[in-house]
């Protein structure tokens, strides 16, 4: 049986259009699929029952795909299979990128829908945002080099980043890499993970996740991960 869920969109809207005629060009859109479920295993992608990217497996992300930017249905399935795990109606702004990240337990997998900024980081600069994953932990600080003198991101919370108001689906322009990013828990030197020799290269834009299951170990354990977005 199909589980139907409804998917956590931060900025995916519909897309209004006025009249078109039977001769009009379609109009496009940009997506790619990252898969931040721990125990979900690879994962196929499919956009109006075709398949758009398949044998996405955990901490990976696919190349954009065009697509329709009307797509009204985005299916999840286990990878080469037909067996769903999730689906639902979205649609997308025409001539746009976005990111659809599955996290969550597979038993309850979600789906965020992010707009991606594709303008490049300012001369010599690098672009960093930062996505929090982790249900059921403090908040959580992300520093450089271990010091937390030297913080990126300040007392960010599981999914904070679906709060439009505070912005944090934007990039900040640092110096590149390589350097060391930790999570500690916020306001303290507690250390919950570390990403080691984070070799951010100027020009390009950066993704940091922190992803995991709480209690979790071994592939499940808390992680920060970078995702390459441009």
């Amino acid at each position: 049986m199909k589980k139907i869920l409804s998917f956590i969109s931060v900025v995916a809207l519909l897309l209004v259009l006025g009249s078109c005629s039977k001769t009009s060009p379609e109009l496009t859109t940009n997506l790619r699929f990252i898969n931040l479920s721990p125990n979900a295993g690879i994962l196929d992608v499919y956009a109006n029952s075709t398949l758009m990217v398949g044998g996405v497996s955990y901490n990976a992300a696919s190349g954009y795909q065009s697509i329709n930017s009307s797509t009204s249905s985005i299916t999840i399935t286990q990878g080469g299979s037909t067996s769903v795990i999730i689906t639902g109606s979205v649609g997308f702004n025409a001539n746009s990128y976005y990111s659809a990240i599955a996290y969550d337990s597979v038993s309850k997998l979600k789906v965020d829908f992010i707009q991606d900024d594709r303008t490049a980081p300012p001369a010599g600069k690098t672009y960093i945002r930062f996505f929090h994953y982790v249900s059921g932990i403090s908040p959580v600080d992300i520093i450089k080099a271990g010091s937390t003198a030297n913080k990126l991101f300040a007392g960010r919370t599981y999914l904070d980043h679906s709060i439009t108001a505070n912005n944090f689906t934007a990039y900040t322009a640092f110096d590149p890499g390589p350097f060391s990013i930790s999570a500690v828990v916020a306001g303290t030197s507690v250390l919950i993970t570390q990403l080691p020799n984070f070799d951010a290269a100027a020009g390009k834009s950066y993704t940091i996740v922190l992803k995991g299951f709480s209690k979790g170990t071994g592939n499940d354990a808390i992680y920060l991960g970078p995702i390459s977005d441009k």
